[in-house]
């Protein structure tokens, strides 16, 4: 007896099992499968690093993160943490992500290898490159260019290197060894840098004469400017304050402080206040952010605001500053008035509308205000923006805060790196390196085992260890988050579902006998009666079926699945298999799948 039938699509989410891809269906399938590195403004290799915590490689874990987002032991510190905000754990227990930050400082507090600055990918090429500006972005983007192969010098007007790393966080967030540690490896490297170099737009022009290539890396060095008559004698802006306070030449503070804003410098100003004021020591008077918005929206994650609170800073919320009270040159006090918070139309923050009648004054006895910071654009001469400006000369660029606006140290590093690559584009006339995917099948004698099991889910967070408020007020540049001791290593790195690694079914080998869905500990495998795929072939949802007649794939949802391998391991006719997919930047030259 002879049937007619169509038979199925037999589709895979990689256009090879073994090999380097570089399709538009590839990239799409990493990005999904791997939403933590896709999320990282710098692309870092997320599960492979904490992959080699787990194993205790920590100088390999180190290593995949240099490459990656230049300054492991600083973003371990302040990143922002884009990555744990598209963690898989977030929809799939109750714990919360896995707490990827952390596991950077790790690689960076445990690596035991003196670490050597990272070999170029080419030899000299003649061509020279200035930067202006040795902050975050510019020395990241003096790394990669001089890995391609050209003469780099970094021309910075402070005298030392770090820009707002140095001088805009507190060393009891981010200590000055750590920095001038990672910044030693790039320079180690055969970087010139020349300091206390204050360019202005006339030097510019004359630097852009001698060299073949400008990148302006100046960030945002102005402060937003309050529209109230802040200028006093106990008044500073947030900028200004924090390099005081890093370079030990604050003035003495007492009383009250009120702190405007709700960002980042907001936040350090307030804790460095704590310290500067010794409320820490048990000094009379307070300090107090007032942020016109809600908590939800500050720049500080839960761990600080917890930290806040126990250094006795208050936050006032939905306030906004209306007029300064003062007495000869010194302000008294601030009006405010209270806000309610509307939904935005742009789907941003949420707009404000002041509760008429609201109005109060709060006495003061100094006033930080730290409403953000903006680029200074007289480099520039005429021009108003940096796009304007490089857009007009072709042998000059921007790159970070500078291009950007104010951002944070992940983003301005992944500005700076994709800068890098467009400079030796332009200098050489052509694009050297590409990312690509490598895809590794691993064969069924491996079992599906990726070093984890499903007890690795059940596990609670780990608490980072802080050093004590009296330790905190003996030295204010005590660091406060001492990081995770050895013991706690195994439990932070085994949580993390370890992404790179993919189970995929063969359908043409799949006999529809429904172990692998038996198996399964989540709801990652279904029987599925349809799949839809967009332009590139990528799946992009699925029918569930309730019957096997109306069945035509066994289809593994990525996003629900925890990676326990139970699948492969009961398959009668091995038709799952499991890849480990990695993306690599390397030469076009680079032999293809």
């Amino acid at each position: 007896m002879r049937y007619n039938y169509t038979k199925a699509k037999n589709f895979s989410e990689f256009t090879t099992r073994n090999g380097v891809v570089d399709t538009p269906l590839d990239f799409k399938t990493f990005a999904k499968d791997i939403p933590c590195q896709n999320a990282c403004p710098a692309k870092t290799n997320v599960p492979l690093y904490i992959e080699q915590i787990f194993q205790g490689n920590y100088d390999a874990a180190y290593r995949i993160n240099l490459e990656d987002n230049v300054f492991p032991g600083v973003l371990g510190r302040v990143c922002t943490r884009p990555c744990e905000s598209a963690c898989r754990h977030n929809w799939t227990n109750i714990q919360g992500p896995v707490q990827i930050c952390h596991l950077k400082r790790i690689s960076a507090d445990f690596y035991q290898t003196p670490i050597e600055p990272l070999i170029p990918w080419y030899e000299n090429t003649g061509k020279s490159i200035a930067i202006i500006g040795g902050g975050p972005a510019g020395l990241a983007a003096a790394r990669e260019l001089f890995r391609f192969g050209h003469s780099v010098t970094i021309f910075e007007r402070e005298p030392r290197l770090g820009g707002m790393m140095i001088h805009g966080i507190p060393r009891f967030r981010l200590p000055a060894e750590i920095i001038e540690a990672e910044i030693d490896i790039i320079t180690r490297s055969g970087i010139t840098v020349q300091l206390n170099s204050d360019i202005t737009y006339e030097t510019l022009k004359t630097i852009q004469s001698e060299y073949d290539a400008v990148l302006l890396t100046t960030g945002t060095s102005l402060a937003s400017q309050i529209d109230l008559d802040v200028q006093a004698d106990n008044c500073m802006y947030g900028n200004d304050f924090m390099y005081a306070f890093n370079t030990n030449t604050l003035a003495p503070l007492s009383g009250n402080v009120l702190v405007i804003g709700g960002g980042f410098t907001a936040v350090d100003c307030a804790r460095s206040c704590a310290r500067a004021a010794r409320k820490l020591m048990g000094e009379q008077g307070t300090v107090s952010i007032v942020y016109r918005r809600n908590q939800e929206n500050m720049a500080a994650n839960f761990e600080e605001l917890e930290e806040i609170v126990h250094e006795h800073i208050s936050i006032q919320t939905l306030c906004t500053p209306v007029a300064i009270v003062k007495d000869q040159n010194k302000i008294t006090g601030v009006t405010f008035v209270k806000n309610k918070l509307e939904v935005s139309a742009s789907g941003g923050k949420p707009s404000m509308k002041p509760i008429p009648g609201s109005e109060f004054t709060q006495e003061c006895d100094y006033v930080i205000v730290a409403i953000g910071q903006t680029q200074d654009y007289s480099i520039l001469g005429l021009y108003s923006s940096a796009d304007e400006a490089c857009n007009a000369q072709k042998k000059l660029f921007s790159a970070g805060d500078f291009r950007t606006g104010g951002k944070d140290v992940i983003t301005a590093v992944a500005d700076a790196k994709q800068t890098a690559r467009q400079i030796d584009e332009f200098l050489m006339g052509t694009k050297r390196r590409s990312v690509h995917i490598a895809v590794q099948m691993y064969e069924n004698e491996h079992d599906g085992k990726t070093g984890r099991t499903r007890d690795f889910d059940l596990q609670w967070l780990e608490t980072m260890p802080t050093a004590p408020l009296s330790q905190r007020a003996q030295d204010p540049d005590t660091e406060v988050e001492k990081g995770f001791e050895l013991q706690q290593h195994a439990s932070v790195s085994s949580r993390c579902y370890l992404c790179h690694y993919k189970f995929e079914i063969d359908h043409d080998k799949c006999i529809h006998c429904n172990w692998c869905i038996e198996v399964t500990p989540r709801k990652c495998i279904s029987r599925v009666s349809h799949v839809f795929f967009d332009e590139d072939g990528a799946p992009v949802d699925y029918i569930k079926s309730n019957t096997a007649a109306d069945g035509t794939y066994i289809h593994i949802d990525s996003d629900e699945c925890v990676r326990c391998g139970k699948c492969l391991r009961v398959c009668p006719t091995e038709a799952i298999s499991m890849v480990k997919m990695t993306k690599i930047e390397c030469s076009n030259s680079v032999t293809k799948a």
